[in-house]
């Protein structure tokens, strides 16, 4: 009896230490799950401002790229209309060289001629004795414009002419205007048969020695 006693105080003492070592067991691991929880959860939130902090600063050197290609760009165009600018300018001085150089040189010509002209006028006025014009030459009017009087005095007068070759004859009005005449029926057959006989003449003229049939 002293025996079975002594067994069930020993198992009694030993659920004891299980129950107490799976007891503290627990706890540890609680505790250590809740400690590497808080771990866990402070390093996350320590490394959330940082991450923040780092897209920030790429997002800022981005816009400080892009800000620097764009002031480049623009500098570049800037100096690209400078120069043609400046090469516009250079080009319209020398074309503006190039007509004052053609202006002094067309001077010079007229110039010349000038002095050779005057030079050709001394000369043969060195050789008469009178060199104005003649009194004979002033009284004319060979070179005077027309005037209206004369020019319908000229236009008015009516002369028949008659052509040589075909033998028609024709009224002509001044310098050169055809004017139709009225005739009667006889003299009208009279004056295309004279025309006819007229046109063969002349055709057998020009024709002489030609083959003609």
């Amino acid at each position: 009896m002293k025996i079975s006693r002594k067994r069930s105080t020993s198992e009694r003492r030993s659920r004891k230490d299980s129950s107490g070592s799976s007891c503290s067991s627990s706890s540890r691991s609680s505790r250590s799950s809740s400690n590497s929880s808080s771990s866990g959860s402070s390093r996350s939130s320590s490394s959330s401002p940082e991450r923040k902090k780092s897209r920030k600063l790429a997002r800022a050197e981005r816009k400080e790229r892009r800000k620097q290609k764009k002031a480049e760009k623009k500098e570049a165009r800037r100096q690209r209309r400078e120069a043609k600018r400046l090469r516009k300018a250079v080009k319209k001085q020398e074309k503006e060289a190039r007509k004052a150089e053609k202006r002094l040189k067309k001077q010079q010509k007229k110039e010349l001629k000038e002095a050779k002209r005057q030079r050709k006028l001394t000369e043969g006025c060195s050789s008469k004795i009178d060199c104005g014009v003649p009194v004979d030459l002033m009284n004319t009017k060979a070179r005077a414009p027309e005037t209206k009087e004369e020019y319908e005095a000229r236009q008015s007068v009516i002369r028949r002419v008659v052509d040589p070759e075909t033998g028609r004859a024709r009224l002509v009005k001044g310098d050169g205007e055809i004017i139709e005449e009225c005739v009667s029926r006889d003299r009208h057959k009279e004056i295309n048969k004279q025309a006819t006989t007229g046109d063969g003449a002349e055709f057998q003229r020009k024709t002489v020695g030609w083959n003609v049939g």
